[in-house]
């Protein structure tokens, strides 16, 4: 299944530029670039004066085209991430959104034995954060369920899927969010988490199981085959809490009393590596979305990109970009692209969110698989994706692509770009598109600068 990838600004009129098509020429240059090493920002260059080095920027009355669709899903399960997401959000833009957690939990050791009467002092599920997405004032309710059916460890799980429970609350429990607070537990400082109080007669039946139960793991997980995380919908702005479900603060903890000890001992179920678990995110169909939102992704109204288009990470929201007709543009004699670079300029939609890091790019071909551009084999630091540092724009060097794309060695297959990360990442943003009237400046632009070849 495809990860996730896609596409608003200004009409603009060509830049004065000399046009010239793709021969042999073209094809020989790129094969002594290649021979000596040179960067992808090197071709053509030293075949003409600095003088004569030419450009022209490409938007949507040059054949650019952005807009955006819905994402299918994404991976989230251990063998992919070992991130959980849990929350509920309402975002102004995209509208609705909630994330909950299937997972295993295992036993810290073979054999446990609570001993005679054991009697149940407090059970705890504990969630160690590392992140948070939306408004932390906002207070959530995180509900528990024990799951009904069997979980794989070894099995690909997706965004879009569910697992059956028993239905019956193992918690229902409100707070506010502290992401960045450390805990004092028993005096000893702890890294942030959510600590959850699971149900009593729950804990109890742990307890009680028959010794065999806790003989491993795999009759364990036959008694007890996980659990089910889940948040309410959002009441106000809301947020997704990101959970490392490999910390060691990550844990379920039985606290009891024995007949034969006094003292208030414990016992962990642990969440690791061999615990199949996986992130589920719903949208729900985007209801409370903007309507150019969901003009273009849900009514296939593709001409909304043109202005602006839209990204969201936990299987949302990708863009689906084509670039102009290279060859057409160059079709007078041939050229060697020293640089091209594609420009994505944020659209401010007046939120207080925070954009994606990073982005990522990737061409589609006919069978709708997803294939790396050539300049992403470059250092990430000149292929780009990146946030700016103003938080304002993201860039990427597609040189290479362009060049074969030209010399007909790539076919000019669509783009997709999407949110890099989108399987443990909450981030969002909006974007101008390539013509942009309202901020014809910002418009998403394929800038070329290019050497004639004689």
């Amino acid at each position: 299944m495809p990860a996730n990838i896609l596409t608003d600004l200004k009409k603009g009129k060509l830049k004065k530029t000399r046009i010239i098509p793709a021969g042999l020429a073209v094809v020989l240059i790129i094969s002594l670039i290649t021979a000596c090493n040179k960067k992808a920002d090197q071709v053509g260059l030293g075949l003409q004066p600095a003088s004569q080095e030419l450009s022209v920027v490409f938007d949507n009355n040059s054949g650019l085209v952005a807009y955006s669709i819905r994402e299918d899903s994404v991976r989230t399960d251990a063998n992919a991430i070992k991130t959980g997401m849990v929350g509920g959000m309402i975002d102004p833009v995209f509208g609705r959104t909630n994330a909950e957690i299937f997972t295993q939990l295992r036993l810290s050791e073979n054999g446990h034995n609570f001993g005679e009467g054991a009697q149940l002092d407090s059970i705890i599920l504990s969630l160690g954060y590392s992140g948070f997405y939306g408004d932390t004032m906002t207070q959530q309710t995180v509900r528990v369920y024990e799951i009904s059916e069997d979980m794989n460890p070894d099995t690909t799980y997706y965004s879009n899927q569910s697992i059956s429970d028993f239905g019956v609350e193992l918690a229902a429990y409100t707070f506010t969010p502290r992401p960045g607070d450390t805990l004092v537990i028993d005096s000893v400082p702890q890294q942030p988490q959510l600590r959850i109080p699971l149900s009593s007669a729950f804990g109890q039946q742990l307890i009680d199981a028959d010794d065999a139960v806790y003989d491993d793991n795999e009759s364990w997980l036959e008694f007890m085959k996980g659990l089910h995380i889940a948040a309410d919908p959002a009441v106000g702005e809301g947020g997704i809490m990101l959970f490392d479900m490999l910390e060691s603060a990550t844990v379920m903890t039985i606290y009891y009393r024995s007949a034969d000890n006094e003292d208030t001992l414990s016992f962990e179920f642990l969440s690791n590596n061999n615990c199949a678990r996986f992130t589920a995110f719903d949208h729900n169909d985007y209801m409370e979305a903007t309507a150019g939102l969901r003009a273009q992704i849900i009514d296939g109204d593709t001409s909304g990109g043109s202005e602006i288009f839209y990204l969201q990470a936990m299987g949302g929201v990708k863009a689906q970009l084509r670039l102009p007709d290279i060859k057409e543009y160059f079709a007078d004699g041939p050229v060697s692209i020293n640089q091209a670079k594609l420009i994505f300029n944020i659209y401010n939609d007046g939120a207080d969110l925070t954009p994606p890091p990073q982005l990522a790019l990737a061409m589609v071909d006919e069978d709708g698989d997803y294939l790396p551009i050539a300049d992403a084999s470059e250092v990430s630091s000149y292929y780009g994706g990146f946030l700016s540092e103003n938080e304002d724009s993201y860039f990427f060097r597609i040189s290479e692509h362009v060049q074969q794309v030209l010399s007909g060695t790539t076919p000019n297959y669509p783009l997709v770009l999407l949110v890099q990360g989108a399987s443990f990442r909450a981030n969002r943003v909006v974007l101008n598109g390539p013509e942009a009237t309202m901020n014809s400046d910002d418009r998403m632009i394929l800038e070329v600068t290019y050497t004639k070849v004689n």
